[in-house]
């Protein structure tokens, strides 16, 4: 190759160089966008759809399985047409939850959960996901809490951290106590349930005498709860 091609080869490639430069310094800038960025990439991920990891729910005909991966599809264009829309991402969540692909349902709630954070409905999805399905329990721990935080009285958040506490984190079971306790004060109106869920706790595997004083608690608050307890648990008497 003679010289001078050399020169003109080199001032294409120069001249190529500082043209892709300025475009993703305009793109950058916002005044336009021609390359994929990251969260694109992270979207098209997130919106991948593997039919097999799909199984039907219990009772669902072969039809409506069918009519629900069509309304998957359908939710999937709403997302693409808006991907700032934090309730189009949790629905399309949702429909890959009710179609049992739950790892694929926990990250799309977590793109929900980015665009929402205050949104204590996903929390709570994800966390329930994350405890019962998943059996990633420090993920659920934390989003039960998140809920908490952001609604103090959620019900469905003290009634999955009982559970998680009592069954699931095992090594943090000194925190069952004081959730049950703050479960109490924030949700009032089922202060009983809580108490009777603990006293069953510890009349299954706890203190029978502990047992006795949450006992007294449900008693006062819910008759009907402690005479269950009283059948199911003799020894409380």
């Amino acid at each position: 190759m003679n010289k001078k091609a050399t020169i003109t080869i080199l001032s294409i490639i120069a001249g190529i160089a500082l043209v892709l430069g300025l475009l993703y310094y305009y793109q950058n800038q916002g005044y336009i966008k021609i390359f994929p960025t990251a969260e694109d990439r992270q979207n098209k991920k997130l919106l991948t759809i593997d039919r097999d990891k799909f199984f039907a729910p219990e009772g669902l005909t072969a039809d409506k399985f069918e009519a629900k991966i069509r309304e998957l599809e359908a939710q999937k264009q709403a997302v693409l047409e808006n991907p700032q829309d934090a309730q189009a991402w949790f629905v399309f969540g949702h429909s890959l939850e009710f179609l049992n692909d739950h790892e694929a349902a926990v990250a799309v709630w977590e793109k929900t959960y980015e665009l929402q954070p205050l949104n204590f409905v996903v929390t709570v999805n994800l966390a329930n996901t994350y405890q019962y399905f998943l059996k990633d329990f420090a993920r659920a721990e934390f989003y039960y809490k998140k809920t908490i935080e952001i609604q103090p009285g959620s019900t469905a958040a003290y009634q999955g951290l009982i559970d998680l506490y009592s069954f699931n984190l095992k090594e943090k079971q000194s925190e069952l106590e004081p959730t049950v306790e703050l479960a109490a004060r924030k949700d009032p109106s089922n202060a009983g349930k809580y108490y009777a869920t603990y006293t069953e706790f510890l009349a299954r595997f706890g203190d029978i005498s502990i047992a006795k004083t949450y006992l007294a608690k449900v008693k006062s608050l819910d008759i009907t709860a402690y005479n269950d307890l009283v059948e199911a648990y003799p020894e409380l008497k």
